[in-house]
């Protein structure tokens, strides 16, 4: 079997389907990644074949205008922002996706949520599609929406019907974490893919104090309204009793250059060699740094800024496996606080252990390439 895996290129929105691509290959499958030039470098480093589509000057004004939205200004409710850059990202990708379609003929495409255009154009030749989420599934509350938003790319590909989730969606998160959703879900263990690195050898090595692993995301500084506080998070708990890692993007490491002596600052380390053996995550929520966080029984402290950060961090906190703290009232003093009252918390621990074992009672990335793949299942044409 031919896969196609397609993503708009936004690196955070790709490495959510790499695991089950590995899967596909694992099992004797044919994979292939179709999305813009910026993204194959990300595709390349994942060790997976992809194709380019089209070009990236066309897709960095609708980019650029996506980033600047401000998410404390709030629309005027007949429309959405976001699902209007996604819907403007689908028309820019329509026609080259098309085009690789009908070249490669896929026997089966596997989109991330917001690539509306994945669906439209397997729709069109008669391909099954199946989404894959990140995460929390952000997108069911602004599906009203797309609609307005698709029909004239529908119209202009010549649809009689507009259909964004696929054949069926793989999903990813745990049950308690989810909302609810009126399509053919199949469920899947998170298993996480935060890039690849050398590991040094530190990382596999017990700390002898407790660990916090500090994060606040790789992308979100182009973000034109989000605040950067890494920074400001380091310095709080610098001078706790306690050994702090920092991951970070390496155009943010000269921000702590002026970290403490029992702050290692380390560039891009992916966090689920790190995860295993921390006591603590501080971090913004992200869907990918919050389910590996998940994933590895590790409790978390989250600053949220975006909408899906937001939901995902207040699902996390009322499972009780961490807290949630405002970015309003995160100052070096809050901080510090809630870091220790998780530290101090065994039911932090316990909760986040609960929801790894729930994670890791989901069928494994092989079980669902069996699902799709087995005759009469949910991706047969």
């Amino acid at each position: 079997m031919r896969v196609l895996f397609t993503t708009w290129a936004w690196p955070t929105h790709y490495q959510p389907l790499v695991t089950l691509a590995w899967a596909f290959r694992a099992a004797g499958h044919e994979v292939c990644v179709a999305s813009q030039p910026s993204l194959m470098p990300t595709v390349r480093a994942s060790g997976l074949p992809g194709i380019a589509l089209g070009g990236d000057r066309e897709l960095t004004p609708v980019v650029d205008a996506l980033l600047a939205v401000d998410p404390a200004v709030r629309g005027d409710g007949r429309t959405s922002r976001t699902v209007s850059g996604y819907a403007a990202i689908a028309g820019l990708m329509a026609d080259p996706l098309r085009e690789v379609m009908e070249r490669w003929r896929p026997d089966l495409v596997v989109f991330e949520e917001s690539t509306y255009a994945a669906p439209m154009v397997a729709r069109l030749l008669g391909i099954p599609a199946v989404r894959h989420l990140w995460g929390v599934d952000i997108l069911s509350y602004v599906r009203s929406f797309e609609p307005a938003a698709l029909t004239p790319l529908a119209e202009r590909l010549g649809l009689d019907a507009l259909d964004t989730t696929g054949a069926a969606t793989v999903d990813h998160c745990p049950p308690r974490l989810q909302v609810p959703g009126a399509f053919e879900r199949l469920p899947m263990r998170y298993v996480p893919f935060n890039g690849s690195a050398t590991l040094p050898a530190w990382t596999a090595r017990a700390p002898r104090r407790p660990r916090i692993c500090v994060t606040y995301g790789t992308t979100s500084s182009r973000l034109a309204h989000y605040a950067f506080v890494l920074d400001r998070i380091v310095a709080a708990v610098s001078d706790l009793p306690v050994e702090v890692v920092a991951t970070v993007a390496g155009s943010d490491l000269h921000r702590l250059a002026g970290a403490g002596g029992n702050v290692r600052v380390v560039e891009r380390m992916p966090l689920h060699a790190l995860l295993p053996h921390c006591d603590l995550l501080v971090s913004q929520a992200g869907p990918s740094t919050a389910l590996t966080a998940v994933s590895c029984g590790t409790p978390q402290l989250m600053i949220p800024q975006l909408p899906d950060q937001k939901l995902i961090s207040s699902l996390v906190a009322g499972a009780g496996a961490g807290e949630r703290l405002d970015l309003a009232d995160a100052t070096a003093e809050t901080i510090r606080a809630a870091a220790l009252r998780i530290l101090s918390t065994p039911s932090h621990r316990a909760s986040a252990r609960a929801l790894s074992e729930e994670s890791r009672r989901l069928p494994g990335p092989a079980e669902v390439v069996r699902t799709l793949t087995r005759p009469g299942g949910p991706a047969a044409a």
